[in-house]
C-alpha cells in the first residue's frame, strides 16, 4: 500500500455538460503499516465521462482530520483518520449535501454541506502585466439548443455596486448573436444562487439558433470580488 492512491475509485455526479467526482485520497505512511494510513476526500470533475481532471491538485475538499482517530479493537492501538465516499450527492433547497463514511468508526454516516453548488469557482485576477482595459471573461463550449427556447440563469457571489456581471450568447464561431450582446445584457449586480440573465426585454434565447456559446463578463471597480460558481441554461417550457 506504499505511495499516495485512489481508494476506492470516485462516486460521480452528472450535472448535464458537466461530471463531478469525490474520490479517497489515500495517504501511505512510511512504515507501510495500514493502521497508520490517513484517507482525504478530493475532488475531480470531467466534462466527457472519460478524462478526468483536479481543478487544484491534491487538493482536500473533505479533510479526514475532522474525523478524529479510530481504533483496531484486535491490536488496541489507534488508527490514523480514514474517509470513504459512495454516491451520496443531493442538492437539497439552498445546500449540496454529501454523505460519506468512516473507514475505521462505524458508528454513522457523515454529511458534509455547501451553498447550493459553490463547490467551486471562476474569479477574476488582475495581474501586473494586464492593462485596465482588459476585462475578465470565459466562455462556454457549445450548447446544443435542441429546438426550444432557453433561460439562462447565474450563480455568482461577491457582486455589488462595484461588481457587475453581463452574460452575452455567442454562435458557435464566438460571434455574438444580435440582441445578446453584452450591452443589451441587463447587468446582474446582485449575488444569488439563481439570478436571471435578461437582454433588453428578452429573457429567452430564441430556439432558432441551434448551437450557442454563453459568455460571462466580469466588470466593475472590483471585479477581483467576484465569483462566479455555477451557469445554467434551462428549457424555457
Amino acid at each position: 500500500h506504499g505511495g499516495e492512491q485512489v481508494h476506492l475509485g470516485a462516486g460521480l455526479w452528472s450535472r448535464g455538460n458537466v461530471v463531478v467526482g469525490i474520490y479517497g485520497q489515500w495517504h501511505d505512511h512510511p512504515t507501510n503499516d495500514r493502521r497508520f494510513v490517513s484517507i482525504d476526500l478530493g475532488l475531480v470533475v470531467s466534462n466527457d465521462g472519460l478524462h478526468f481532471r483536479e481543478p487544484i491538485p491534491d487538493f482536500r475538499l473533505i479533510a479526514a482530520s475532522e474525523d478524529g482517530m479510530g481504533s483496531d479493537l484486535t491490536h488496541r492501538t489507534a488508527m490514523f483518520p480514514a474517509l470513504e465516499q459512495g454516491q451520496g450527492f443531493a442538492n437539497i433547497g439552498d445546500e449540496t449535501l454529501f454523505w460519506y463514511g468512516s473507514w475505521h468508526h462505524r458508528d454513522g454516516v457523515r454529511t458534509a454541506s455547501w451553498e447550493r453548488d459553490r463547490l467551486g469557482y471562476f474569479q477574476p485576477f488582475r495581474g501586473s502585466k494586464m492593462g485596465s482595459g482588459q476585462e475578465a471573461h470565459c466562455i462556454s463550449a457549445p450548447i446544443e439548443l435542441e429546438g426550444v427556447p432557453a433561460r439562462v440563469y447565474l450563480n455568482a457571489s461577491g457582486l455589488g455596486p462595484h461588481s457587475q456581471v453581463t452574460v452575452e450568447v455567442l454562435d458557435r464561431q464566438f460571434r455574438p448573436l444580435p440582441g445578446y450582446t453584452a450591452t443589451a445584457c441587463r447587468p446582474v449586480a446582485e449575488s444569488g444562487l439563481r439570478q436571471a440573465v435578461c437582454w433588453q426585454g428578452r429573457d429567452t434565447i430564441t430556439p432558432a439558433y441551434d448551437m450557442v456559446r454563453l459568455r460571462v463578463n466580469v466588470d466593475g471597480l472590483r471585479p477581483e470580488d467576484i465569483r462566479i460558481h455555477a451557469l445554467y441554461l434551462e428549457a424555457a417550457i
